[in-house]
């Protein structure tokens, strides 16, 4: 059978073998998929005793390239490592961001505060608590039309202390945190929220726009589309929209990365075969 059928093809029976290294085994492998990318290198004088083995076995290998003769036929030279080496850099991927451009308008440093009151999850609620956890939270609203964004936080705070096993007030705090700037403050709001009702759709999205002005766009479309997904919203479906771009731009970019970086490591394990 003609190369590339089962040639240097059947090398790849080694990975069956329980007591080959499999650091070797990924090396052959590398191997192989180089010469069947090149196969003149078979016909070089360091390979003969493989061209020889792969012939005896009945198979063939395709006619060497004229340049593969030339080199065949000319005297033997070491690879220069140093060169290798500078190729090998030159070839190295990027960082994941140096190339990248994304529009960061809007981002900004993340807060530092200390972690916002929560309630005690383990309190025992009392009908009586959960009525003016219920004003706290119809005061909280009419002082954040207002303006009075501050009163507001401090009047949810009070209805979360008087109820916390009341996922919409954390998720109602969240939504002020960010009109303050907060992400981080909004965020642990919004993972208390879906701890205590993972089907609300009201911590996703405020958690998905908690995400924006920390530029963590991949993390804010994930969470946008599925607050949408539970219950669909305008203004979640809107802000999903103006991310997908960044996401799309990102995923492509980690996909070229990706692509490159494992090429080079296919490169560093053909010029560690060709040294050995």
């Amino acid at each position: 059978m003609p190369w590339p059928g089962s040639g240097l093809q059947t090398l790849s029976f080694a990975h069956s073998l329980p007591t080959m290294d499999p650091h070797k085994v990924k090396e052959l492998r590398a191997f192989v998929k180089m010469c069947k990318q090149d196969p003149s290198i078979l016909h070089t004088e360091e390979t003969r005793f493989l061209r020889e083995w792969v012939e005896s076995m009945g198979d063939k290998i395709p006619p060497a390239t004229q340049k593969a003769k030339s080199e065949e036929n000319t005297k033997e030279e070491k690879p220069d490592s140093k060169k290798v080496e500078e190729d090998l850099k030159a070839d190295e991927p990027s960082s994941e961001e140096s190339d990248l451009e994304i529009d960061n308008e809007g981002v900004i440093e993340p807060d530092t505060d200390a972690p916002q009151e929560m309630g005690d999850e383990n309190a025992e609620i009392a009908e009586e608590m959960m009525d003016q956890a219920n004003d706290k939270k119809v005061a909280a609203t009419e002082a954040l039309n207002d303006g009075e964004v501050q009163k507001a936080i401090d009047l949810f705070t009070a209805a979360i202390k008087l109820n916390p096993h009341l996922a919409i007030l954390y998720a109602k705090r969240a939504s002020v945190f960010i009109r303050l700037q907060k992400p981080n403050a909004a965020i642990q709001d919004c993972d208390r929220a879906i701890e205590i009702n993972p089907d609300s759709a009201q911590p996703y999205k405020w958690r998905g726009k908690a995400h924006r002005p920390s530029a963590h766009w991949e993390e804010a479309a994930h969470e946008l589309a599925l607050a949408c997904k539970l219950d669909y919203a305008e203004d979640a479906s809107a802000m999903l929209k103006k991310f997908q771009p960044r996401t799309r731009k990102i995923a492509e970019h980690q996909r070229k990365y990706e692509q490159k970086h494992e090429e080079r490591e296919i490169k560093e394990r053909i010029e560690r075969v060709k040294k050995a």
